[in-house]
């Protein structure tokens, strides 16, 4: 097909290891699969079990075929207009929506956040405003979103280290210079098992130590916080202070209301707002 591209994953061996049988069988809605009778969708991404992945009953319809088991995201671009023209001429410099998000997530792994595990990327049809495009990433089997575990969980200890967790998280994103404006309480997942399942951490220890430091955060049994939202990002090294301090201003008012005061103006402190400034954005939260 001409102007395709398929990217996989190092341990993914080929298309037909995801069950389909042609880059076009991503495109699909619901996407061409062996399990397409299981599929569904969730908002504007479709979940879809790999080849193996026994159903609710524990049956398994089919034998593996090499990219392992469990539950797939596909989330399919159009080719952008505005956006996609941002994201051919933004860094990253990317050819499709997806390819953005994907070089996103590479540039966050390398800096030690958490993000869902890449699988593939199909482009086709490109064009100055990019290509229509899908993502295909790894479940994040064992997390949940920050607002559900803020709603359920009410031990002090437990959203203490969640919120631990989350300033840590956010200001290695800070520091790696990306810029993610469609990061939220919904789409930020919170680990709630302890094993790391499928979100990738690769720690720089160095830089993990001093953030340790400077916010006071403990390092042990903090759960993993995941990024999975990556619309209208770009890498920013240069980002003037002010407007990433609104970013993180945003955040901690999103989850603002599902916080007490005192939690408030803790998370405040610990991404580094001095704390005259933070007792007030704590009141507005």
């Amino acid at each position: 097909m001409a102007g395709a591209l398929l990217k996989l994953a190092p341990d993914v061996p080929g298309l037909e290891s995801l069950g389909a049988s042609e880059l076009e069988d991503l495109f699909a809605e619901p996407p061409r699969t062996v399990t397409a009778s299981r599929t569904r969708r969730e908002g504007a991404r479709f979940v879809v079990p790999l080849p193996g992945t026994p159903d609710e009953r524990g049956f398994q319809h089919e034998k593996p075929r090499g990219a392992g088991t469990g539950l797939l995201h596909f989330e399919r671009f159009g080719r952008g207009g505005m956006a996609g023209l941002s994201a051919r001429f933004t860094h990253p410099r990317s050819t499709s929506l997806a390819a953005r998000a994907w070089n996103l997530t590479c540039h966050l792994q390398a800096h030690g956040v958490a993000t869902p595990q890449l699988v593939a990327l199909a482009e086709r049809g490109s064009s100055l405003f990019g290509a229509e495009s899908v993502l295909i990433t790894r479940d994040l089997e064992g997390f949940v979103s920050l607002r559900e575990f803020l709603r359920v969980v009410d031990k002090r200890s437990e959203r203490r280290r969640a919120l631990h967790s989350l300033a840590l998280s956010l200001v290695q994103v800070e520091r790696c210079g990306a810029w993610l404006p469609a990061t939220s309480a919904d789409n930020l997942m919170l680990q709630r098992d302890d094993e790391d399942c499928v979100a990738i951490k690769i720690v720089n220890l160095r830089s993990e130590q001093s953030i340790l430091k400077e916010r006071g955060l403990a390092r042990s049994r903090l759960p993993s916080v995941a990024f999975t939202a990556f619309a209208g990002g770009a890498i920013c090294p240069s980002l003037p202070k002010t407007e990433r301090e609104n970013q993180l201003a945003k955040i901690a008012r999103d989850v603002g209301p599902l916080l007490s005061r005192r939690e408030r103006l803790e998370l405040l402190v610990r991404l580094g707002f001095a704390r005259e400034r933070a007792s007030v954005l704590a009141a507005r939260c």
